[in-house]
């Protein structure tokens, strides 16, 4: 796909993407084999009684009413990220990067919070590294008009642009698009800015259904063109920094959602180092930012790591 300006209407992504979409299709069944129907059941036994034990200990210390306020203390927050060898034409290009946002049907108010806090902001690009819904199970209608509803309350100069999670089916993809929200399936898009092209090069979720593709994904690349990576999940840095992507934005960690002072997160859920499950990375060359989401899943609570938005102000170094 090729991009100037506002963004054009892809084909439909079953045929972009040809045998990939059978294959996606086949994995979602066989990973989800538990017959559950509600978006609130958890994907195993052994996470339900993890929960269980969780929730149990948060209300004897008296700290879950604490753990669920602070899931709801949803922050955008802006700051500038020098980059060497940034192309000129690019200083200046605001990124925002949203990640997990977990859109639930049974949690409506979930879907106010984040509309509030984006309402109004402006930015060159919208780029959203996956989990659009919150469970595994269930229908899944609920997202596609979550999606609008967001983006509707943006003011983007070249558009939005997702991949998918863990948690996201090529259902989901597809009805979000055509919502208006384009989802990179191990492809990459041209953007021109100000004499200059980035490209947006997307993967599939590396953590679930490993079907991510670099290759695909930077394929027609121009050679001058700064490449940023969109990818759910830290897991695939290393092919990343030996491709020559420049940036790598991605999610699905939560920031292990629970972090407790002076011992991190109690898990990350992620085949990746600690280092790399929140905040700002490097790895040679490559710069990383793995965001802690807006959203959460199983618990719903959150210490030591808010639900945040990033606002990126792109700076040549």
């Amino acid at each position: 796909m090729k991009h100037k300006g506002a963004p054009e209407a892809p084909s439909p992504l079953s045929e972009r993407i040809g045998e990939q979409a059978g294959l996606r299709r086949r994995l979602e069944a066989t990973l989800r084999i538990r017959r559950a129907h509600h978006e609130r059941d958890h994907v195993t036994a052994w996470k339900s009684f993890q929960m269980l034990v969780l929730g149990a200990g948060l209300r004897c210390t008296g700290l879950h009413a604490r753990g669920v306020r602070n899931a709801q203390d949803l922050r955008l927050r802006e700051e500038e990220l020098p980059i060497s060898g940034l192309p000129p034409g690019l200083d200046g290009l605001r990124l925002l990067h949203l990640s997990d946002l977990h859109f639930g049907r049974t949690m409506p108010e979930h879907e106010d919070r984040v509309c509030r806090l984006l309402e109004g902001v402006s930015a060159g690009l919208c780029l959203i590294t996956g989990d659009l819904r919150f469970g595994h199970f269930g229908p899944a209608d609920h997202v596609a008009p979550a999606v609008r509803r967001m983006l509707a309350g943006l003011r983007l100069q070249y558009g939005a642009y997702a991949v998918l999670g863990n948690h996201d089916t090529l259902a989901i993809a597809e009805s979000v698009e055509a919502a208006g929200l384009p989802v990179l399936f191990n492809e990459g898009v041209a953007v021109g800015v100000n004499g200059a092209v980035l490209w947006l090069a997307g993967v599939d979720d590396p953590h679930l259904h490993r079907l991510d593709d670099m290759d695909a994904a930077l394929r027609g690349a121009p050679p001058d063109a700064f490449r940023i990576l969109l990818a759910h999940t830290p897991e695939c840095a290393v092919e990343a920094a030996k491709k020559g992507i420049g940036l790598y934005l991605c999610g699905h960690t939560h920031g292990g959602q629970v972090r407790l002072p002076g011992l991190g997160a109690l898990m990350i859920n992620a085949r990746c180092p600690r280092h790399r499950a929140l905040g700002h990375w490097r790895l040679g060359t490559m710069l990383g930012f793995t965001s802690p989401g807006l959203g959460t899943t199983d618990a719903p609570v959150r210490f030591g790591c808010p639900p945040e938005a990033v606002l990126f102000t792109l700076r040549a170094e």
